[in-house]
């Protein structure tokens, strides 16, 4: 599988995904976010900077997403990568003018200016889609 074949399932199944995340406590945390497919290896989403999942990241930056199951969707789509957290005032302006996520930042959060967005870049290193065969089709950052 290409990451072309990933961006088309991604897009095609659902404009929401399940990302997990893990809590300092080490226990799971599940939130849904929107999010955006990036240049090949990388996956981006908004998110409040004090939310439980960027609260979630600043201790353990691992990230696993799951687009929802049914409708005309490829089928079962999972990916999973570590994440690094866009915070400052700079980089609030320029990723909300470049629009790495799918949706009308200004809904949720006004303008680039708001202190509590948080835009998450996640390096996947890799992507699994089960397809409606049933078949099993890869994409790893290292051999494939």
């Amino acid at each position: 599988m290409n990451w072309e074949t990933f961006a088309e399932a991604a897009s095609t199944t659902s404009w929401l995904a399940y990302v997990a995340t893990v809590r300092p406590d080490g226990e799971p945390h599940l939130a849904v976010v929107s999010p955006g497919i990036g240049r090949e290896g990388v996956v981006w989403f908004a998110t409040r900077a004090s939310s439980q999942k960027a609260r979630n990241l600043r201790g353990h930056p691992g990230v696993a997403f799951h687009w929802p199951v049914g409708g005309p969707g490829p089928g079962e789509l999972t990916a999973r990568g570590a994440a690094t957290i866009h915070h400052d005032p700079v980089s609030r302006a320029r990723l909300w003018q470049a629009g790495v996520v799918p949706f009308d930042l200004a809904g949720f959060f006004g303008s680039p200016e708001n202190d509590d967005l948080a835009f998450v870049e996640v390096a996947i290193e890799r992507v699994r889609l089960v397809g409606p065969d049933f078949v099993a089709r890869v994409w790893t950052t290292g051999p494939r």
